[in-house]
């Protein structure tokens, strides 16, 4: 079968590999599609320090069951498949805590399970059982599905910080994350969100598929400030949603929240980008400040029926589709802020 294999930094080869064959108690599917993510970015760019090279990367897949010794997915079943696996018996899992599994293990990260830039990958009951493996019904087109996964750490993030009714929420960055967290906000019921943009390409892409709250300014800029101050009073923002890895705004991010407001850090930054937040500001305004870091089997089903109850928008992410062959091109344009959301079809 083709892949695109990942040897190293920027190094990813569209190849002949071997084909998985079905395990005895398991599936063997074909993938229909798999969306590129910034954490494939990163590894791609060599910045994943647990990647086990040579692998076949790729984690937010819809799949067609094409092999089957598993009775809950017969063949022809179309799978949405998520790449958290967790163990069930850590502590954390005890007490529901699953996203923080100390046993966690992701599919197609580069960590020593296959991924989705491939034509098959094959699954034991092991990983079915305790990961995250939703049927997609027929009428939904498969390829909107990519977007639950990224969707379940956005969902995942705001049911922790108990995002409410009478927030207005600032995200900084029109990427997927901030985009998705826009929509899910406001699928939550908040009162208004913000979505900042510093690069004008970026922020225009958003607008033309349909992001119509988005402003192109930076997040230090004294304008932004002033406009959430007159939004609310004088009080600052409700919660401010850190989607960019940048230092700088998750410093702004504590600047623009109100006394005891909410500030997420949405995804990791990597260290020479770090910038010390005010913890006088989060002292004496008593913010709150949360990280937010994948999600649990239970809320993957949530945000997947997000897409399949067509309250979330997959189209309105979706902005680019590539070859399986394409996928170095694709993480080039992903890296050039082309793109929202981008697929690969094989």
């Amino acid at each position: 079968m083709k892949a695109e294999v990942l040897y190293g930094p920027d190094d990813v080869r569209y190849e002949e590999v071997e084909e998985p064959a079905c395990p005895a108690d398991g599936i063997k599917v074909k993938v229909i599609a798999c969306g590129i993510c910034g954490s494939d970015l990163r590894t791609y760019g060599g910045g994943s320090k647990n990647s086990i090279l040579p692998a076949i990367s790729g984690h937010e897949i819809s799949a067609e069951v094409v092999e089957s010794n598993y009775e809950r997915f017969p063949v022809e079943t179309k799978l949405s498949i998520a790449p958290v696996i967790v163990c069930g018996e850590c502590w954390y899992c005890q007490n529901g805590i699953q996203n923080l599994c100390d046993n966690i293990r992701m599919i197609g990260t580069a960590e020593g399970i296959n991924g989705g830039f491939a034509e098959y990958i094959a699954f034991p009951k092991e990983i079915i059982d305790h990961g995250c493996f939703n049927a997609i019904p027929e009428d939904i087109d498969p390829i909107d599905t990519v977007i639950a996964e990224t969707a379940s750490s956005v969902l995942c993030a705001q049911i922790n910080t108990n995002i409410v009714m009478d927030d207005l929420v600032v995200v900084i960055g029109a990427g997927t994350i901030g985009c998705l967290h826009s929509e899910i906000a406001q699928i939550r019921g908040v009162k208004e969100v913000l979505i900042v943009e510093m690069n004008e390409d970026k922020a225009n892409l958003a607008r033309k598929q349909g992001f119509s709250n988005v402003i192109n300014m930076s997040s230090s800029d004294p304008r932004l400030k002033e406009m959430v101050l007159e939004k609310t009073s004088g009080r600052g923002a409700d919660v401010v949603i850190s989607a960019c890895p940048a230092g700088q705004a998750q410093a702004d991010a504590v600047e623009l929240a109100r006394k005891r407001g909410k500030v997420i850090l949405f995804g990791g930054i990597h260290p020479s980008s770090a910038k010390l937040l005010d913890t006088n500001a989060i002292h004496y305004k008593e913010i709150m400040v949360y990280g937010a870091s994948a999600y649990s089997p239970e809320v993957n089903r949530k945000a997947l029926n997000l897409v399949l109850n067509r309250q979330l928008d997959a189209r309105k992410f979706i902005t680019h589709k590539y070859e399986l062959k394409e996928l170095a091109k694709g993480f080039d344009d992903m890296r050039a802020g082309k793109m929202i959301k981008g697929v690969i079809i094989p």
